[in-house]
């Protein structure tokens, strides 16, 4: 089947008569060829009123194809223009085939003749069918040729723009020579000048682009281009297939603007709203960095203007700078308030520790750790050299040595308060037994203190998990082998002779199988020990269920974070493997949850101190112990009959509730001793808060939701927008807690058949303090031309979406009705 014959047989679905003039006089063999099933044809050649009386009174009801060779006549010469205008005409030029092919109009001849590249491929053509509605004229399909052209899911200036800014930044040079090609190229730019008032004799896309930012630039030169310029930026930053274009234009443009000179002498309440250039942020970072240095910044105020950076385009680039700053300012401000503290009892110092304390060592830790996820070095380097030394000299050392004469003025260890390591399995494990509750208890080494709350913080954010946390006090020497046998069930625990091994009730503690036996002979319940690693390996829904109905206590060992710390050659990493400890444990508990698993308690044998610099000759303790030594460390040391300086403090085994004749030697507040081939940085032995305090996060899994986020509401004082801003008032209505959870929206105004009409505002609700009043953020909404033409006095909403987790979808949370009645003033720039 030809083109002709495809064509008059759809023509045919619709109509009775068709006719055909064959202006050319060239298709006449096709026309007596032409053979279609119940079409009867006439060639029609001064016979029209015997074709007329034949269609209309002799077969009334057959279907017909009038063929003419020549141009249609005029109306008025017209025998048959009653029929014609009743019925169906069919075009055989090239225009009529392609505006058949797609059911247009031949009324739209001249639209085609003028973009005809555009029409000559078939391709094309189906696309532009796909894009056409009931209706279109001119200036709907011209708008949709531009929307083929681009290869634009929808047909919008902005959208064009935004392809067209693609492909400039890829070096795709297609679209200008396709515009030119395909004759749009006065069209496209006479839409945007009249959109954007852009003036130029030579439009491009990038000139066009460097008008735009320079006038949105805080710091840059205004010209004729529109206000609504504003929202191109602002769709184009929010749009995920092309946001990334966003990000090399704008790299570009700042380096033809020269932003970072024109930045050089600008303050940062000036620049700290601009969304524009990375360069903004760089500058943000340097300054801040001065400003916390130097101590010239309150941490308050440090929050507030990273706040207002948080939800822009270039936060994901600065975010570890950001969270660096954050954390460098809290030490500082902690550290400054609590460094001098002094106690006389040694439960006060344990209590003021894990109820504030621990804020510090979390602080430089997190700070430590964003600072090495950034890698970099050069800019941070001021601010990482001040906290070093507020960590290391004005906090480890000034409160750890007032911290030593509470433990000089001990005659014992705390072995038989609630608190202490030593009496976890008859304080904490026994209660869950007697009542015939599995338990799985989760031992993961150097996990100190603030790690526990972190780990608690997270799992008080999970749905249906419900987290509680205290603290211990770990067994002195602070370290592996007696912390883990403390935690075991037992009646005593002694040294193993010559060695710092621990024997518990007569059996050596080591290592997974001596905890098992151990466990097995004094827990009174079926109860076993496992590595993380094998456990890990079980299946969830085979296995692992098979493993876990065998035992009613679970001891589950892991050893991340002390590996790394306990080589010197991996101990500048120990900071990552903590933050890799927390999600493994999230992951785990996720596990064990799906084992039927509901009751969990992680712990710990002891903590830890780190410094990440280097440090000094100082901080060695020239120590003139002698004896017979068991075990040298750089925090402990174990033997008989020691001898010692007044660099250490010596305690007896007794004193300590091991029930050995031996001495222990600890150096003084955080000091450490020359051990040959140790590691300096990352210690534990000693009796420092941050070694001696442990974690105790006893977790619940919940059948009901334990969790809910935010509502954010607005206070809506007009349901008119009058004006082409609307300024709305967003309260965030209750405070972020544990389990009240930080709420993410995205704002904006859409007309009722789904059209973007706004800006889109985005902002994260996550304040945790203050009042209703002080829990209101504003935006003023930007609206588009087109919400005072086309779609003046009808209702809009203003649509507050949510993201939908672990994709890149929102759906709606809460919408609210306006009606648009802005006055045709606003459409004018501000003179």
């Amino acid at each position: 089947m030809n083109k002709i014959e495809e064509a008059l047989v759809k023509r045919f679905q619709n109509h009775r008569v068709v006719f055909w003039y064959d202006e050319k006089k060239e298709l006449t063999e096709q026309y007596e060829e032409l053979a279609i099933d119940g079409v009867e044809k006439i060639a029609v050649e001064g016979n029209e009123f015997e074709v007329k009386y034949m269609i209309n009174k002799l077969k009334p009801d057959t279907k017909f194809l009038l063929y003419f060779k020549g141009a249609k006549p005029s109306d008025d010469e017209n025998w048959l223009l009653d029929m014609e205008l009743a019925h169906d005409l069919f075009h055989t030029d090239q225009e009529a085939m392609f505006l058949q092919e797609i059911g247009l109009g031949y009324h739209l001849k001249e639209l085609v003749t003028e973009h005809i590249e555009f029409f000559k491929a078939k391709e094309r053509r189906l696309k532009l069918k796909e894009l056409l509605g009931e209706g279109d004229e001119h200036e709907d399909i011209r708008g949709k040729l531009l929307a083929v052209t681009f290869n634009t899911d929808y047909v919008n200036l902005i959208t064009f723009i935004h392809a067209h800014g693609a492909a400039f930044v890829d070096g795709n040079e297609r679209l200008d020579k396709e515009l030119e090609r395909f004759n749009l190229t006065k069209y496209y730019w006479g839409k945007i000048k009249y959109q954007f008032k852009y003036q130029s004799e030579k439009p491009s896309i990038y000139d066009f682009l460097l008008e735009v930012f320079n006038t949105n630039f805080v710091l840059g030169k205004k010209s004729t281009i529109d206000k609504e310029s504003r929202l191109l930026l602002s769709l184009w930053k929010d749009t995920i297939q092309y946001r990334e274009s966003f990000g090399a234009i704008s790299e570009k443009i700042a380096n033809d603007l020269e932003v970072e000179d024109q930045l050089s002498s600008a303050n940062l309440e000036e620049i700290v709203n601009d969304d524009l250039f990375k360069v903004v942020d760089q500058k943000i970072v340097h300054d801040l960095v001065d400003l916390v240095a130097d101590e010239a910044i309150s941490h308050d105020k440090l929050i507030q203007l990273v706040k207002k950076r948080e939800n822009k385009f270039w936060y994901s680039y600065s975010e570890y700078f950001y969270r660096t700053l954050e954390q460098g300012s809290l030490l500082i401000s902690l550290v400054r308030k609590y460094a001098s503290t002094k106690y006389t009892q040694f439960n006060e110092g344990i209590e003021h520790y894990t109820s504030k304390l621990y804020e510090i060592d979390q602080a430089y830790r997190k700070f430590t750790y964003y600072h090495r996820q950034s890698n970099q070095n050069r800019i941070l380097h001021r601010l990482s050299e001040k906290v070093e030394k507020v960590y290391s000299n004005d906090w480890l050392l000034v409160f750890n040595n007032n911290w030593q004469k509470v433990i000089d003025g001990l005659t014992s260890w705390p072995t038989n308060e609630t608190i202490s390591q030593q009496r976890f399995f008859k304080q904490h494990v026994k209660p869950y037994t007697e009542k015939g509750n599995r338990l799985f208890v989760i031992i993961t080494d150097a996990f100190r203190y603030e790690c526990g709350e972190e780990l608690s913080r997270r799992l008080l954010s999970e749905n249906r998990y419900e987290s509680s946390l205290t603290h211990m006090v770990a067994s002195l020497p602070s370290y592996t082998q007696l912390g883990m046998a403390s935690l075991l069930p037992h009646k005593q625990i002694e040294f193993h002779e010559g060695t710092d091994s621990i024997v518990v009730d007569g059996l050596l503690s080591s290592g997974v199988q001596g905890r098992t036996k151990i466990l097995s002979e004094n827990s009174g319940v079926r109860a076993t020990a496992v590595k993380a690693e094998d456990f890990m390996k079980m299946n969830a829904n085979t296995d692992g269920r098979e493993f876990v109905k065998q035992y009613d206590l679970i001891y589950i060992y892991h050893n991340r974070i002390d590996k790394a710390g306990d080589d010197k050659d991996s101990e500048e990493k120990v900071l990552e493997a903590v933050e890799a400890e927390i999600d493994f444990l999230m992951t785990m508990m996720k596990k064990i949850a799906n084992m039927n698993g509901n009751n969990m308690m992680i712990t710990s044998d002891h903590g830890f101190i780190y410094q990440h610099q280097p440090l000094d000759e100082s901080d060695f303790s020239v120590s003139t112990h002698s004896g017979e030594i068991w075990k040298d460390n750089r925090r402990f040391v174990i033997g008989k009959n020691l001898k010692h300086g007044d660099s250490t403090i010596l305690f007896k085994a007794s004193a300590l509730n091991i029930q050995s004749q031996v001495d222990v030697l600890i150096p003084k507040s955080i000091n450490r001793l020359r051990v040959k081939g140790a590691g300096s940085r990352f210690i534990h032995g000693g009796a420092s808060l941050q070694e001696i305090v442990i974690p105790l996060v006893k977790v619940n899994k919940k059948r009901q939701d334990t969790t809910a986020q935010v509502e954010i509401d607005i206070i809506k004082s007009t349901d008119k927008i009058t004006t082409n801003i609307l300024a709305v008032s967003f309260i965030q209505q209750e405070l972020v807690t544990e389990q009240v959870l930080a709420r993410t929206i995205r704002a904006a105004i859409y007309s009722s058949d789904g059209e973007l009409l706004s800006d889109q505002f985005k902002y994260i609700f996550d304040i945790e303090d203050g009042s209703e009043r002080q829990r209101e953020v504003k935006h003023r909404f930007q609206l588009m031309s087109k919400a005072s033409g086309k779609y003046k006095n009808q209702q809009v909403k203003l649509v507050l979406e949510e993201p939908v987790e672990g994709t890149t979808k929102w759906r709606e949370y809460k919408n609210y009705l306006y009606t648009l009645n802005i006055s045709f003033t606003n459409d004018f720039d501000d003179f």
